[in-house]
């Protein structure tokens, strides 16, 4: 196995996991590996994205959303598991590591060279960040451009997919699309600057996975939009005081591009509320500022529009993201459920009952836009200075159950897999890293019991390193 690049003198346990994994691999585990059973009803791939190199050549990348992309799967089945790896195969990855330096601008650092190198030129795809299964295809999603495109069996990469020629070359795409649970549409988005300024560009893609319709939605600046929620007749943007300024100092090749993201609460923030059926702007609400990445369920409740999400305070977030390598300090946001009255034009944002700060909020898939009361999140507990616990919500109860992983034990977003019809009738899956060992698992917790117990666990022969989101599909939708 190659020998993983050196990591800075302190490093905290967890930053072990940001090390790079220079292999590519595919192998299977048989039943008698795995700690625990596999259900009887789990069968299907369990996908994860995130960056598997976070630095190259003896040098970091500016930023922890600059490393190339990697997907990982483990497909259960009768006979155990199969695992394997591969990195995305953008113009990025390709480039610099036949170079085996830094060569492409990016998120948070630019190209060597100067402002000759960099101005004009957009951060290069690194295909890290999410994924979608949609018109029988895996797509490795970003924040700013095209999608790519891989084989779901052995990973490789098949190419930019622009939706049937729907999507323009460097349009953006955002990481955070939603399954419509009637129309089968997916639902997607970019922010742009257009003649009038800059812009939501909203997408629907229908179920044969061509771009069906496209609209423009103008906002007041270049709001980092990273998620969305949706409902069966709604979507809902949150236009958050976090966005791009000094664009002309990034264009000119002067500054990157996270150098330019501030956040100013005397900007405001508004809901903004699209609906469905003509992609156009039904409804605002002021609202008091803060900062969202990621939302859970959207669902309207009689006059109510009801979606819950994870609150911070501030951008503060960032400084560890550009220190991935030595940052130790508890960064975690606030559970929260989010009200909107369309007829009144009120709005109630209340804190959710939690044992502790997380991120990464999910819930059972199957119930988008409809009334649900589970939160899954990655969790934050007795000051771990990373995620290190998987934590239950129930949003009417107010109970909660936390599964914490144990001493240097780290957390990724998990993902449900349902068993059964009722909501929260499944499991979790998630990949878990292991700082003493360095190797990483990947485990199946009971979704339904008290403290969310450990039903299985895959180990691997190596690390995972620390990344964004995952995915399940059942393999009543995969070929093989």
């Amino acid at each position: 196995m190659a020998r993983p690049a050196p990591l800075p003198e302190h490093t905290p346990a967890h930053a072990r996991g940001f090390a790079n994994l220079d292999i590519e691999t595919s192998l299977n585990i048989a039943p008698q590996q795995i700690r625990g059973r596999i259900p009887d009803s789990v069968r299907g791939t369990f996908f994860r994205i995130g960056p598997g190199r976070n630095q190259l050549g003896g040098e970091q990348f500016g930023h922890w959303f600059d490393g190339d992309g990697m997907m990982h799967a483990m497909t259960f089945s009768q006979n155990g598991a199969w695992y394997r790896n591969r990195y995305v195969r953008t113009p990025k990855y390709n480039r610099e590591t036949a170079a085996g330096k830094i060569r492409c601008r990016s998120f948070g650092h630019n190209a060597p060279g100067g402002m000759l190198a960099n101005a004009g030129r957009p951060p290069a795809n690194a295909a890290n960040t999410s994924l979608a299964w949609h018109g029988d295809r895996l797509l490795a999603l970003w924040e700013g451009g095209r999608p790519w495109q891989l084989d779901p069996g052995d990973l490789s990469t098949l190419g930019e997919c622009d939706f049937a020629g729907g999507l323009r070359p460097f349009e953006p795409f955002s990481a955070h699309g939603h399954h419509h649970p009637d129309n089968g549409c997916y639902y997607n988005h970019g922010i742009s600057v257009g003649r009038r300024g800059p812009q939501i560009n909203l997408y629907e893609i229908g179920a044969n996975g061509r771009m069906k319709r496209r609209r423009r939605l103008p906002i007041s600046r270049l709001a980092f939009l990273h998620g969305s929620a949706l409902s069966r007749r709604y979507w809902l943007f949150l236009e958050q005081p976090l966005a791009m300024k000094g664009i002309g100092q990034m264009l000119l090749g002067r500054r990157t591009v996270d150098q330019c993201m501030r956040f100013d609460p005397r900007w405001g923030m508004r809901a903004l509320v699209v609906d469905l059926e003509t992609l156009t702007l039904a409804h605002t609400f002021e609202l008091d500022p803060f900062v969202v990445f990621h939302f859970g369920n959207c669902r309207q409740e009689g006059n109510e529009l009801v979606v819950e999400l994870v609150r911070f305070d501030d951008f503060s977030v960032n400084t560890a993201l550009r220190n991935i390598f030595t940052y130790h300090q508890d960064e975690a946001g606030e559970p929260c459920q989010l009200r909107l009255n369309l007829k009144t034009g009120g709005h109630v944002l209340q804190a959710l009952p939690c044992l502790a700060g997380c991120e990464f909020p999910q819930y059972d898939l199957r119930y988008t836009g409809r009334s649900s009361r589970f939160l899954y999140s990655t969790a934050l507990a007795d000051h771990g200075g990373f995620f290190n616990a998987i934590q239950r919500q129930d949003t009417e109860s107010g109970k909660v159950a936390l599964h914490t992983l144990g001493p240097g034990r780290f957390a990724s977003e998990a993902v449900f897999v349902p068993e059964g019809e009722r909501e929260g009738d499944g499991y979790l899956c998630a990949a878990i890293y292991d700082a003493n060992q360095h190797r990483s698992e990947v485990v199946l917790l009971d979704a339904r019991s008290d403290q969310l117990e450990e039903v299985a666990a895959v180990p691997l022969p190596h690390h995972i390193p620390h990344g964004f989101h995952c995915g399940w599909v059942g393999r009543e939708r995969l070929a093989f």
